[in-house]
């Protein structure tokens, strides 16, 4: 609705004359909720307390009715301040949540839908990012949640929970809303600690913000890792099946290899082409057992089809190692094994001996595919292993962990 409509529409709705007076605030309510944007909104709320039936009725009906975005986040909102007020009965009623997570988080907590907040939020993750950037008015309609006498609430008091501590979900939580909140310190100590699967994309967004830390050490590791990272994207993680390398084993299984001897196999396995590996290695595997002469020549074989064909088969127990160079360029290794290991290492649980072993591979391994991701995490190794008291990430329990817990124990 345009502005002028708008203004016209809210003197209508005002309008308090009798008899007249209500066939205009009706047709203003009409007209409100014909509109249905976030502008409409509060003035839609404000209807809701008219002395006409009528105008309360269809005030009522649109906001129960809104599907624009922007609309049912300004309900819900109007919602979270007047818990006990007419909004959050529609918004419970309605089942209307926020689009986003935290807000929803908030709006089931302060307007006592328990039951369906502890489903969305166990572990109080959601609120207690929503509640450090809410007004002083909305804190205290939070705690009085909390100490409302439902035990499962007291968990908010709960302790601090380090970011090596959480499961993927939580994570992601954790970054979406640092990300949200622009939040740059907290999602640079957490660029330290995660996996480079969850790291290495912040580097683009710490360079898209133009932030820096204000700590000299910590700003050269900074621009050491934007250095390092070139501006790259995280290569895509690799499939894990191919249906024309399933076809190879299942040929090796039931075909022309299958009726050949151990020993046969073992010695074509020696001059045979890759596709032919992955036969010999198939038909191998039904033979022989993991640990055997032949199981060893699989693991040996010069062709890496040969060697996933073993692994993937069972036959041989060691994974092929994909942290060097040589895999990045090879299609198969890219589309059969797992996630390469340098995405998924935690920083923060990082030894000497792991710097030790990322130090000793190839020269080349921090040049393919995964070369800047290898960089990037021999940085953070090399500032782990000499600053061992760096301080872990804690998101869960925020920085108001200590108060609510003193706090929690006098109640």
């Amino acid at each position: 609705m345009e502005s002028q409509r708008l203004d016209q529409a809210r003197k209508r709705l005002r309008n308090r004359w009798p008899l007249v007076g209500t066939g205009i605030r009706c047709k203003a309510a009409r007209e409100l909720a014909a509109d249905g944007s976030a502008e409409a909104v509060p003035l839609l709320i404000e209807a809701l307390a008219d002395s006409d039936a009528e105008v309360r009725a269809t005030a009522g009906g649109a906001l129960g009715e809104l599907r624009e975005r922007d609309a049912v986040d300004a309900l819900c909102r109007a919602a979270v301040g007047e818990p006990a007020g007419a909004a959050a009965k529609i918004c419970i009623e309605a089942r209307k949540r926020p689009s986003d997570h935290e807000e929803a988080c908030l709006l089931l907590f302060v307007t006592r839908q328990l039951e369906e907040y502890f489903v969305e939020d166990f572990e109080f993750q959601g609120l207690r990012q929503a509640y450090d950037g809410a007004s002083d008015e909305v804190k205290t309609l939070v705690m009085d949640v909390v100490r409302g006498g439902d035990r499962r609430c007291l968990g908010f008091f709960g302790r601090r929970k380090p970011l090596g501590e959480c499961n993927e979900s939580e994570i992601k939580l954790a970054i979406e809303s640092a990300l949200k909140h622009r939040d740059w310190p907290r999602l640079f100590r957490a660029f330290q600690e995660l996996p480079m699967k969850y790291g290495f994309p912040l580097l683009d967004q710490f360079r898209k913000a133009g932030w820096e830390p204000e700590q000299a050490d910590l700003k050269s590791l900074y621009r050491a890792a934007l250095a390092e990272s070139d501006g790259k994207p995280l290569p895509p993680p690799p499939k894990e099946t191919s249906p024309l390398f399933e076809r190879w084993l299942g040929e090796g299984r039931a075909g022309e290899f299958s009726k050949l001897g151990e020993a046969d196999l073992v010695q074509r396995l020696a001059g045979a082409t890759p596709p032919d590996g992955v036969r010999i290695a198939a038909a191998l595997a039904t033979k022989v057992k993991a640990g055997s002469q032949a199981a060893r020549a699989v693991e040996q074989s010069g062709h890496w089809l040969a060697r996933l064909a073993g692994y993937a088969t069972g036959l041989c127990t060691a994974q092929p190692d994909v942290t060097r160079d040589e895999a990045d360029g090879n299609y198969w290794i890219n589309e059969l094994v797992r996630a390469t290991p340098v995405l998924e290492f935690w920083p923060v649980k990082a030894s000497p001996a792991d710097l030790d072993k990322l130090n000793a591979v190839p020269r080349e391994a921090f040049l393919g595919k995964y070369g800047a991701v290898r960089r990037v995490l021999r940085l953070l190794l090399a500032h782990r292993v000499t600053t061992p008291e760096m301080e872990e990430v804690v998101f869960d329990a925020g920085e108001f962990a200590g108060e609510f817990e003193e706090e929690g124990g006098r109640s």
